[in-house]
């Protein structure tokens, strides 16, 4: 007899005949990938269905087919004076007209050369919008077009920064001598050394020259350069010079001599090291003139340069207010450094919505203060002191009309037909609905106008009648919320509430497109807190994208909806992703440069912040680097598998993710697999911070199998992780499996073989068939015992686990002799075994 052990029991293996031990493998265990390489058909993908979706994200913006990327990096002003109520924006240009404002000039003399530069200090004064400009003069220089011919030049530096050539111009004709000008935007402040290598040495005067107020996108409106020969008079004109610019020239003649400079002009040098060279330069106004000239002490062989500096804009800046309950804020942003505070005005009111109107805008206050008027930059009482709750603009049939809410009667719809300053000429008094609810919000959309209330979204007919027009809405649904931050998208008013977020086409009908309407989407709370059942609470929309935030307790989950294109499968009306999860928040504008603005309004003051961020021309998330934010961990939850039949349990070989883009050690992936019923997902290894394609294991034997999986994806960012330059990006995710291969066991079923293990026919076949479908089972296979006959065993570690799928009753041939065949009762199973290396 040779034995197996099956659960502990010893028992007879059988042998067929040609000598074979009926203990073997049926079939090898397949492989196969599950692969997540698209998500970009929107989040609320439980378990998969399309394979182009994912449950919900957190940091991650997975609207890109192709490459799941970390949500818009946004710059954020904590602004405690912030309330918690709605708050709306309005965008206005504020003309600043910053003029250049000279700083300082320094200058030096001398002979220098590669090992012994020349040297000199100068301080830049800290301001804005800087630029240094440093004029050289030289008795050498080569070529107009080849600064490298000898003498060899190295570029000049500023506090050890290169500075970058603008103009160059020799004249060969006596002398050999150069007039160069070179320059630095935003040098540093303070006092820094200037320093100028040549080799071999030449003879120089040169000269630093700052300016603060300088268009840092296109310094120099243009340049010129000239030379003549033996003479005394210098001249040169700049063309294209504007009346806001500031003329710098810098002359170079090749004797000692001094400079008597052009009537407007300001002498900033003059000096000569010895009788190879002189240089010279002075400043003039733009307004006085695009000619820069001089006159020399002696006839001299000359050559000048001369750029014309403009000014930063001298026309306007966008400066964005918010207004919030008893105070407008003012706000302008900076792309590279942020958000800067500007004064508050304060009213008497709480702020509603505002409307821009004959050039101007006018932002009410309720029924506590008048209406305000922005005129430029100034904010005033509206002329003719009267109130409103909200504004819109209609225009009713050919007149341009201006709308409120009627402060005292806030069911009733004011309107105006001023065509210049708005006054208190107010008439109609058309009511919506009854007067139990009030109107949150007015929006205008293909010539009709629609009242947001309470209770229902209202629209003005014809004969200015009203009548709601969400049939679904019922009166437990009122809210004193409902309809605050609706907009209009082309022939389709977005309406938020309570509920749900409703969308109602004009002449149609109305339908529920909220998160809750996903029907793929079960919340699975021991996983993740998801907003599913959160409230819409504003929206805006930017091209074909719509932003809306959906509240949750004390958190905003910022949404992206798209309408599904031509080309998109079949599904929900919306495509809709979760672009960020931030402190709560209940404002949301878009500025002209495709800005999305972020209103905070926590209870917690010291996250009550304002929140941009910069979108694509399109309205789209796909702007170049401008990704997360530093110090934070970004997760997204993917759709769940079940790779085999539900019943099926598989092995989890590998996981396998591939990366590119910006990827270092301030970046680190944590790859995690939540595995059946787990509320907490396994690291599978250790975190990934380089880009390419990585293979990550888990741990044989202890949570390497399941029947169903869903990834994880942590991407945990340090302090020194720098977003405005940083793109990493994933663009595949594979789960490699194994099915467990099958083996084949014949026990011999026959009396005498199993009263060597002590069992009878009967008993035998009980115990291996209550094996069947009962978990885990230890197996021994016959070669593994030291000694098979006797089934001795010395060594406990040759065990292997496995799953009993099946038991049959059997007759196998075990002889034949003479053409007769001899069999014998066996006992089949079929074991699943998993890999254990």
């Amino acid at each position: 007899m040779i034995p197996g052990t099956i659960d502990g029991e010893q028992y007879p293996i059988a042998v067929d005949e040609d000598g074979n031990l009926q203990w073997q493998t049926a079939q090898v265990g397949q492989e196969r990938d599950e692969v997540w390489d698209d998500w970009s058909l929107s989040l609320g993908e439980t378990k998969r269905e399309t394979g182009r979706g994912y449950l919900f994200a957190r940091g991650w913006d997975a609207s890109t087919r192709g490459a799941l990327r970390l949500s818009p990096f946004y710059h954020n002003l904590n602004v405690t004076t912030l309330t918690t109520a709605t708050g709306y924006m309005m965008e206005e240009v504020q003309s600043t007209g910053s003029s250049l404002v000279f700083d300082a000039a320094s200058s030096k003399s001398g002979t220098p050369t590669t090992a012994a530069p020349l040297t000199f200090s100068h301080t830049v004064t800290t301001s804005d919008e800087r630029i240094l400009v440093l004029g050289i003069s030289s008795s050498f220089a080569g070529t107009d077009s080849n600064i490298g011919a000898v003498p060899t030049w190295n570029r000049p530096t500023y506090g050890g920064v290169l500075l970058t050539r603008l103009v160059y111009k020799t004249n060969t004709s006596g002398g050999d001598i150069a007039a160069q000008i070179w320059y630095l935007l935003n040098p540093a402040t303070g006092a820094n050394t200037v320093s100028i290598q040549v080799s071999p040495a030449v003879s120089m005067v040169a000269a630093a020259v700052s300016w603060s107020g300088v268009n840092q996108d296109d310094p120099f409106n243009s340049s010129s350069t000239a030379s003549g020969g033996q003479g005394t008079a210098v001249t040169v004109d700049v063309p294209s010079t504007s009346t806001d610019d500031e003329i710098i020239d810098t002359v170079a003649v090749d004797r000692a001599a001094t400079f008597s400079q052009g009537a407007n002009q300001t002498e900033r040098w003059d000096d000569s090291p010895n009788s190879d060279v002189s240089g010279g330069g002075s400043t003039q106004d733009g307004v006085n003139g695009a000619t820069m000239s001089s006159t020399l002490s002696a006839s001299s062989f000359w050559a000048t340069v001369a750029a014309s500096i403009q000014p930063a804009s001298t026309t306007s800046r966008p400066i964005i207010y918010y207004s919030d309950t008893t105070l407008i804020h003012n706000y302008t942003y900076d792309s590279d450094t942020g958000i800067t505070a500007g004064s508050d005005r304060t009213v008497g009111g709480v702020a509603g919505r505002p409307a821009k109107v004959n050039g101007n805008w006018y932002s009410p206050a309720g029924s506590g203060a008048n209406a305000e008027k922005l005129t430029n930059v100034t904010w005033a009482d509206v002329t003719g002191a009267w109130k409103a709750d909200h504004l819109s603009t209609f225009q009713k049939g050919v007149t341009p009309t201006v709308v409120r809410v009627n402060a005292s009667t806030q069911h009733q719809i004011d309107f105006n037909e001023d065509t210049g300053d708005i006054t208190d000429t107010w008439s109609g008094g058309q009511k919506a609905g009854d007067s139990s609810t009030k109107i949150n919000e007015l929006v205008e959309a293909q010539g009709e106008l629609f009242a947001c209330k309470e209770d229902n979204l209202y629209k003005f007919g014809v004969e200015a009648e009203s009548f709601p027009v969400i049939p679904f809405i019922q009166r437990g649904k009122i809210d004193a919320d409902n309809g605050k931050g609706s907009f209009a998208f082309g022939d389709e008013i977005v309406y938020m509430s309570k509920g749900n977020l409703w969308r109602y086409r004009i002449g149609r009908g109305a339908l529920p497109l909220g998160l809750n309407t996903i029907h793929s989407w079960r919340k699975i709370d021991d996983i993740i807190d998801t907003p599913k059942d959160g409230r819409p609470a504003f929206g805006v929309h930017v091209g074909e994208y719509w932003y809306y935030l959906v509240n949750d307790g004390q958190e905003s989950h910022l949404i992206q909806a798209r309408k599904r294109r031509e080309g998109d499968p079949g599904g929900h009306e919306l495509i809709q992703h979760s672009v960020l999860t931030i402190p709560l928040s209940n404002a949301l504008g878009v500025d002209s440069k495709n800005q999305l603005w972020v209103k905070g309004a926590s209870t917690d003051e010291t996250v009550r912040d304002i929140r941009i961020i910069e979108l694509a021309e399109d309205g789209s998330l796909d702007v170049q680097n401008r990704r997360g934010q530093a110090d934070a961990d970004h997760d997204i939850w993917f759709d769940e598998r079940n790779p085999g039949r539900p019943q099926d349990k598989v092995q989890i070989r590998h996981m396998t993710v591939e990366l590119e883009g910006d990827w270092d050690s301030t970046t680190s992936l944590q790859l995690k697999l939540y595995r059946d019923d787990a509320t907490t997902p396994t690291s599978i290894g250790s975190a990934i911070t380089s880009s390419g394609m990585t293979v990550r294991n888990p741990t044989v034997g202890t949570n390497d199998t399941a029947f169903r999986i869903r990834p994880r994806l942590t991407l945990t960012t340090t302090s020194s992780y720098t977003p405005k330059n940083s793109d990493p990006q994933v663009l595949r995710v594979i789960v490699g499996i194994r099915f467990p291969e099958i083996i084949r066991i014949v026990i011999n079923a026959e009396q005498m073989a199993l009263d060597n293990v002590g069992l009878d026919p009967f008993e035998a076949e009980q115990n291996l068939r209550r094996l069947q479908n009962q978990g885990t089972v230890t197996f021994r296979r016959p070669g593994d015992y030291d000694d098979p006959a006797t089934g001795t065993d010395l060594v406990t570690d040759r065990t292997f686990t496995g799953e009993v799928e099946g038991v049959t009753d059997i007759m196998y041939k075990t002889s034949e002799v003479d053409g007769v065949s001899s069999y014998a009762h066996g006992i089949e199973l079929r074991v699943k075994r998993w890999v254990t290396y």
